[in-house]
């Protein structure tokens, strides 16, 4: 096997992780609205379930190039890890759940655009020897 039968072969692989990390993540969407909905409502139990969540799709994102979910999970996350540091007698103001349902809504937004192009191979006439 050549070396260009072999990047041919890795990038095929790749792209199948990828295909697999959007389709794991898109089926993580229902829970993501449940969840951006019952904090919507003033309820904070899912915090800590909604970063945990976005932390996993913040570093897969990035691992897999999709920058765009990336960025918006990682503000969510950070924006979900401050609360969850704060004291339990203290109560998530309206700012702050307005700022986490905006990102968790641009982070959903994101992963339902996102698209998988597969990258250019070089052509069998572009084949270095």
């Amino acid at each position: 096997m050549n070396d260009f039968t072999k990047e041919a072969r890795m990038m095929r692989q790749l792209e199948e992780i990828r295909v697999r990390f959007l389709l794991h993540t898109r089926g993580k969407l229902p829970r993501l609205l449940d969840l951006l909905g019952t904090i919507g409502a003033g309820d904070s139990t899912g915090f800590v379930e909604l970063q945990s969540i976005a932390h996993r799709i913040h570093g897969s994102g990035g691992t897999f190039n999709f920058p765009a979910i990336s960025k918006n999970a990682g503000q969510l996350e950070d924006l979900l890890e401050a609360l969850i540091g704060t004291s339990r007698d203290s109560i998530a103001e309206p700012e702050d759940l307005r700022r986490i349902l905006e990102s968790g809504r641009r982070l959903v937004a994101e992963i339902g655009i996102a698209i998988v192009i597969p990258p250019l191979t070089p052509s069998v006439g572009n084949q270095v020897a």
